[in-house]
């Protein structure tokens, strides 16, 4: 009985929600230009983008 109750404990504190920090405000800063330059970029590039490539094409 002593063996189960101890597995159980030992597999709930396994178990438990493990989260990564929080980026730092300088993190987050890089993280939000990072994120305004992939949408400036993806304007940028159009309906071009989603064309078919060599690979794709059907002949």
């Amino acid at each position: 009985m002593k063996g189960c109750i101890l597995s159980l404990a030992l597999l709930t504190a396994a178990c438990r929600q493990q989260e990564p920090p929080a980026p730092t405000a300088q993190e987050t800063e890089q993280l939000d230009d990072a994120d305004s330059m992939l949408n400036d970029l993806a304007k940028e590039e159009g309906p071009e983008a989603n064309a078919p490539g060599p690979f794709n094409r059907s002949d």
